[in-house]
């Protein structure tokens, strides 16, 4: 599956967003509500995805997640859709779309990401504890391999069609890694290669362990 193109998205949402408040501005029915009951479903299908966009891209808790809930919680969107909801919205897009422009938050393709792959360490993490060491090296396996590819991909290093190991070199050699780092890295894909290929008996639980710890420096990172 292909990482999300959010600021793209946030644009398409925008101009979504523009457009219904134009056309709240002109009703026959006064300025503050959009009561034509063809548009309402438009309006709040609109809503609904802004909510879900700031789900996917704002850390809980923030200001953009808190501003957002205020709005779809207003119990006037059960009779209708006020502009001052529709341009508080259109505010808060512009507002994150502004933010990442400007680099003043994480490239949100890695927030996502990130999100993704912390699930998916979470259930490796489980499986550790429970002295499972089969499905959880092969869990973190897949979760490592891919945040380090993912990790080149942001700082333009060249991973595609490539060894796990040539692309620990190559961060290395770029100063995105240290080289105590990389030699770390190296012994995780290492265990990644044995999991892989079923050579259980090469290596242990503490070393799964070890790559889990690792892997999840390596999401944070993104």
């Amino acid at each position: 599956m292909s990482t999300p193109d959010f600021a793209a998205r946030c644009a398409q949402l925008l101009e979504r967003g523009q457009l219904f408040a134009r056309r709240i501005r002109n009703n026959q029915y006064g300025p503050e509500y959009w009561f034509d009951a063809r548009d309402i479903p438009d309006g709040h299908a609109w809503i609904a995805s802004v909510a879900n966009f700031f789900a996917l891209t704002a850390i809980p808790g923030s200001y953009f997640t808190e501003e957002v809930r205020r709005v779809v919680e207003q119990g006037e969107l059960k009779g209708g859709v006020p502009l001052h909801a529709i341009q508080k919205l259109i505010g808060l897009l512009a507002s994150i779309s502004d933010e990442m422009q400007n680099g003043l938050l994480r490239k949100v393709e890695y927030i996502f990401v990130a999100s993704t792959f912390d699930d998916f360490l979470t259930h490796a993490a489980d499986f550790h504890r429970a002295g499972k060491k089969t499905e959880s090296s092969v869990l973190c396996s897949a979760v490592f391999e891919d945040a380090v590819r993912k990790l080149a991909e942001k700082v333009s290093v060249p991973q595609a069609s490539r060894s796990l190991d040539a692309v620990i070199d190559d961060l290395a050699k770029q100063g995105s890694i240290t080289p105590v780092k990389s030699r770390r890295w190296k012994s995780y894909a290492a265990v990644r290669n044995k999991a892989l290929h079923a050579q259980w008996d090469d290596f242990d639980l503490r070393d799964v362990g070890e790559m889990l710890t690792g892997t999840r420096e390596i999401i944070e990172a993104l």
